[in-house]
């Protein structure tokens, strides 16, 4: 019986978790992680007994805690805050650890996980972005594992399995093109948060529906894949799936090239993560390709011009991944507030990346730091009314 412990439980990848672990044997939830959402938290509770629970939000803890006791379920022990969210990454009972976190929030728990040596089934990116080297050489330390859950990741990890590193030519990332992939730039300047939130394809967090409509997810994806599987930017590149069928492919030194196909379903990276190294049991139905066309484009780079955000920053180095990141998650949710419009976001990021000069990231201090630098520049770039127009 696996014990696993989720963070970040009552986004959409938790969700997802939390769907698969009922429907296959052999796990137990022993901890359950989220940050306000005190009342699915409590359902999910009440569903699978785990032994620990963690609110980062005080105010929803207390709420839980008395809710809990209300539901028969007295003997669950809570934890609070971003401390009690760690104590869970880091539980010796846990076999392997969900990390759904999303956000530059997510780096102390993932830190806290790996330091105890865990098998991190890995979904919050922006934390490997913000933090790579400091995540890998933590890795390296304590030899605790990261199973990518992003389906991009998840399928390059599948591909180089019994593979020699030294092996591969590149990777090809693949991006199924989001909503405004036939839009204009005229276009796309009128679009809001509620047609950006209508993802064509995947089931997912809103942060991250954004990102994919701006091609920042992909950005992100980019640093993340340089920091997973250790290789330069230089053979890192992305192509447009609109299927959204293969989901990366990775290429060889001898001119292969190997790809993971299935329909698009997260459940089916996450179940790989949770079941590693095996496989566990169906969760969604098998891939006939009877009929169909497989189609790749190259991004525009002029109408999705965030994508190169992060081959700058990722070759920038140092602190600049973190830096844009976080500047990211602001522009984000000034987007989704009404603040700027959508093509406003590369705007604030580009100005933002310009202007800075990044630092040896050389602790989680630093990283806060620089993060929290991010989104202060965002939020002063917006304030001089510099961010309402494309270029």
């Amino acid at each position: 019986m696996r014990k696993v412990v989720i963070l970040g439980a009552t986004g959409s990848i938790g969700r997802q978790c939390l769907e698969v672990i009922q429907d296959q044997s052999g796990f137990s939830v022993i901890g359950l992680a989220a940050d306000s959402s005190w009342e699915e938290l409590l359902d999910a509770a009440v569903r699978h007994r785990p032994s620990f629970v963690a609110m980062v939000n005080a105010q929803a803890s207390g709420r839980l805690a008395q809710a809990l006791s209300e539901r028969g379920c007295p003997g669950i022990q809570i934890f609070h805050g971003q401390e009690g969210v760690c104590k869970l990454a880091a539980l010796e009972e846990a076999d392997i650890v969900v990390h759904a976190i999303p956000g530059f929030e997510g780096l102390r728990s993932l830190l806290a996980a790996l330091e105890a040596g865990k098998t991190v089934a890995f979904a919050g990116k922006e934390a490997l972005v913000s933090a790579g080297d400091l995540v890998t050489r933590t890795g390296e330390r304590t030899g605790a594992k990261i199973v990518p859950v992003d389906s991009e990741h998840n399928a390059i990890f599948q591909c180089l399995a019994g593979e020699d590193r030294e092996d591969i030519s590149g990777i090809i990332l693949t991006a199924s093109g989001g909503p405004f992939w036939e839009l204009s730039i005229e276009e796309m300047a009128t679009v809001g948060p509620a047609e950006a939130l209508r993802h064509p394809t995947w089931r997912m967090g809103p942060k991250i529906t954004v990102d994919s409509a701006t091609f920042f997810n992909k950005a992100l994806e980019v640093i993340e894949a340089h920091y997973l599987f250790g290789v330069g930017y230089d053979r890192i590149s992305v192509l447009v799936h609109r299927e959204a069928i293969v989901h990366s492919m990775v290429v060889f030194k001898d001119g292969s090239i190997k790809a993971l196909m299935s329909y698009p379903d997260m459940r089916l990276p996450i179940s790989y993560a949770l079941n590693y190294p095996e496989r566990g049991q169906a969760v969604t139905s098998q891939l006939d390709l009877k009929g169909k066309t497989l189609t790749f484009t190259q991004p525009d780079p002029e109408r999705f011009p965030c994508l190169d955000l992060g081959f700058r920053a990722g070759r920038m180095g140092g602190t600049a991944p973190c830096f844009i990141s976080a500047a990211d998650e602001e522009a984000v949710k000034l987007f989704l507030s009404g603040v700027i419009p959508f093509t406003a976001i590369y705007r604030v990021l580009d100005l933002a990346l310009s202007g800075y000069e990044p630092v040896e990231a050389s602790s989680l201090e630093v990283l806060e730091k620089e993060a929290h630098r991010g989104k202060l520049r965002v939020r002063e770039i917006v304030d001089k009314g510099l961010a309402f127009s494309w270029v």
